[in-house]
């Protein structure tokens, strides 16, 4: 099966969508569909994950590239990617993903 995340960012005004799937040979195939260039740049070599990219931030291939990518440090895009995977890999419960939706970041102001 294939778990799905939709990436808003709205300050942006861009919308990225990520895709995982479990592979028999252990490993996570990721599809992204996105309008920025910068997530494009950021998941290109990112096309097939392992469980230490997932969990493991000193080895992981997603956290390294996010030291060096383009995109501003506030982009939810990696979080997404990385929700997405822990779907697929069992880590975050489906039924708990379905029944909560999202995670979000709200901006508030006195």
């Amino acid at each position: 099966m294939t778990s799905i995340v939709k990436v808003n960012m709205s300050v942006c005004d861009k919308i990225s969508i990520v895709e995982v799937t479990a592979q028999d040979d252990g490993t996570y195939r990721v599809k992204v569909t996105t309008p920025c260039d910068n997530v494009r740049e950021f998941v290109a070599g990112l096309e097939s994950l392992t469980i230490t990219d997932l969990v493991d931030k000193t080895n992981s291939k997603v956290f390294e590239r996010m030291k060096h990518a383009k995109m501003s440090a506030n982009c939810l895009f990696p979080a997404g990617l990385l929700s997405a995977g822990w779907v697929e890999a069992g880590l975050i419960a489906k039924s708990r993903a379905k029944d909560k939706k999202s995670n979000w970041i709200e901006f508030s102001f006195d």
